[in-house]
């Protein structure tokens, strides 16, 4: 059988030797379905949670999962998400016909029997093609042009591999598979093999993580990740002039790391310019320096950010022919008439003063 098949389930096929399906496969553009997966995957950590936590997510960390679990995070709904389910089904179609894979739909939500802290959505589960046997779970993924090189190396790429070992952690399968549809027409795949040495460590290392930071509720470590950033400066209604207190022993140890590498940040900045700074002497008026194979070294084109100022000061009259008028906000008078509503979307800036405590 080279297509795909729709059926949720095989008479007489263990589907999952070591889970069980805690909720039934459902429309995910149902709200009230939705709702439900939601609470359910709020009971565990998925492999997709497992990636985030491992930091091969781009924008999150593991304080997204901490909120998340705890029921403090946010369902949001990006337009990549929803292509990335539409595309589910053609990608597993075109795996399994140029594969000679049968793939199925799996009937819902798994749980592992013995640790229902560990949870997984699979896209498709691979079936052994003579003996009906379910091989393990397929990972749909629907990436850009620009990710086609991490899907030519000789294995998957980490987070869609790690998200596809948890899967076989929770089910129990013994191999696993992860396709995806490159820059909407390349389709790419690789085999996972099960590593009992890896899934062990990450069932261990997940355990640990889910038990003292969602069943005992201790917060997470403050980490370097963008995403953390972000989140730690909308997580809290802010109270104006409000005051948290820290041991003195503790503010001078956090003020000094902070200066330290601050001064170590600027140092390596101005090494960067010079190294960057050379690259542009040998350019000089040149947009493109090339090796003496031809290959591009590096460009240095004029394309940037435009000067508005510097050309309204150069060219006055041409500057006063292409002016538009732009609509904006008068944030000056909002301040006045609304300083709570105004003061609630304005960012929080960290400051260190540079007197000693």
């Amino acid at each position: 059988m080279t297509a795909t098949m729709t059926e949720p389930t095989i008479p007489g096929v263990d589907l999952a030797p070591e889970a069980t399906v805690v909720l039934p496969a459902g429309d995910m553009w149902d709200q009230e379905y939705r709702e439900r997966w939601l609470a359910a995957r709020q009971a565990g950590l998925g492999g997709s949670d497992l990636a985030v936590l491992l930091g091969f997510v781009s924008g999150k960390g593991p304080w997204h999962v901490f909120e998340d679990k705890h029921g403090r995070g946010k369902d949001f709904d990006t337009e990549a998400m929803e292509f990335g389910r539409e595309m589910e089904e053609p990608i597993a179609r075109v795996f399994s016909r140029r594969t000679g894979i049968p793939v199925v739909t799996p009937p819902g939500m798994y749980v592992n029997a013995e640790r229902p802290w560990m949870i997984g959505n699979v896209d498709r589960l691979a079936l052994d093609a003579d003996t009906r046997e379910v091989l393990g779970p397929v990972e749909c993924k629907n990436r850009t042009e620009w990710q086609l090189t991490d899907w030519e190396q000789d294995e998957a790429p980490d987070a869609p591999q790690i998200q596809n070992l948890w899967y076989q952690a929770v089910g129990g399968w013994r191999k696993g598979y992860v396709a995806a549809c490159v820059g909407g027409n390349k389709l790419r795949w690789h085999d996972v093999p099960r590593r009992e040495d890896l899934i062990q460590h990450l069932v261990e290392w997940a355990g640990d993580w889910w038990h003292r930071h969602i069943v005992e509720g201790e917060e997470p470590p403050a980490d370097g990740l963008p995403g953390t950033k972000d989140l730690l400066a909308h997580l809290w209604d802010v109270k104006a002039d409000a005051v948290a207190e820290v041991a003195v022993e503790q503010a001078r140890n956090l003020r000094k790391r902070e200066a330290a590498l601050a001064t170590a940040i600027e140092r390596a900045q101005r090494r960067l310019d010079e190294v960057q700074n050379t690259m542009r002497l040998h350019a000089r008026e040149n947009e493109i320096v090339k090796t003496p194979g031809g290959k591009v070294a590096w460009t240095w084109k004029q394309n940037g950010n435009f000067a508005p100022s510097r050309f309204a000061k150069d060219h006055p009259e041409l500057a006063a022919q292409y002016a538009v008028t732009k609509t904006g906000i008068d944030t000056k008078a909002l301040s006045k008439d609304h300083p709570d509503l105004y003061r609630s979307y304005r960012a929080r800036v960290l400051r260190v003063p540079s007197k000693e405590i």
